[in-house]
């Protein structure tokens, strides 16, 4: 198991696409989710409130205290999507290559193959995470120091929190990314069907709670919802950021984390279930 985990680790440092993804998405969640905001914030700081917002609120969204719940408020419309995509580039590539079959004559189980692809996904999305966290963590100071503000930064157990949140929520999407691209045999297609459904059928279910309340209970189970809800518990002011796309509050951290985990632990039981029952090819 050693040797396949080395092996599985190494080939995911080696992957163009990982580190493609990984920055791609640690310049979008600085970007969207800091600095266009106070590019906002400076063209709107003198008007008095209206339909081109509050710039109290909207700058206040930016401070140390609140960049976490900012950070994972990202997630429903962007970095779950990205999630998927990488955790679909770190197994549908295998597919691609034929490396499988190399794989597997070197003699570990089927199971062992894919846990050690799976930890080997779980070390890249935490490697991803971090260094999200870091930069709008860093970004946000010098927002704060830029505007003469001042907030109190989360605690040592806020911050541990808050980024086991955001692997957890990107774990979960790299998982279904995961099982999808072993169920079709293919990154592309499972990159299609992963944000059609992301980003289409999960959109269209919270859409439709509204006239359709019995669908409410469909919404709690879907990653999006969860994702809003864990951003919620960690704003201080415990509301959901309404203003991005997305971001609902469906149901109480402990459940939502308990869904994400069940994400990941379903997507790679499923993965390791067609892998020992199929052909390889």
């Amino acid at each position: 198991m050693n040797g396949v985990l080395s092996a599985e680790l190494l080939s995911a440092r080696k992957r163009p696409g990982v580190w493609i993804v990984g920055g791609a998405w640690t310049v979008l969640a600085v970007g969207f989710g800091m600095v266009v905001p106070y590019i906002v914030w400076l063209a709107i700081r003198n008007r008095p409130v209206g339909s081109s917002g509050d710039p109290e609120k909207l700058i206040d969204g930016l401070l140390p205290d609140k960049f976490l719940s900012g950070t994972v408020d990202l997630y429903p419309l962007f970095g779950s999507a990205l999630m998927l995509i990488l955790g679909a580039v770190l197994i549908g590539g295998d597919y691609r290559w034929g490396t499988w079959g190399t794989l597997l004559v070197q003699r570990p189980s089927r199971n062992a193959a894919v846990l050690g692809k799976a930890v080997a996904t779980a070390a890249a999305v935490l490697c991803v995470t971090v260094l999200v966290v870091a930069a709008s963590a860093g970004t946000s100071a010098l927002v704060a120091a830029a505007t003469g503000r001042s907030a109190p930064w989360p605690g040592a157990a806020t911050l541990l929190a808050g980024t086991g949140a955001i692997w957890l929520v990107a774990m979960a999407s790299a998982s279904v990314g995961v099982f999808l691209s072993i169920l079709l045999r293919s990154t592309g297609a499972a990159i299609g069907v992963g944000l059609l459904w992301l980003l289409a059928v999960e959109n269209l279910v919270s859409g439709l709670t509204g006239p359709l309340p019995a669908l409410k209970g469909v919404q709690r189970l879907l990653i999006g919802p969860c994702t809003g809800s864990l951003a919620t518990a960690l704003d201080p002011s415990g509301k959901p950021n309404t203003s991005v796309p997305g971001v609902v509050s469906v149901s109480g951290p402990l459940t939502a984390s308990l869904v994400l985990a069940a994400y990941v632990v379903m997507c790679l039981s499923l993965s390791s279930f067609l892998i020992s029952r199929r052909d390889i090819g």
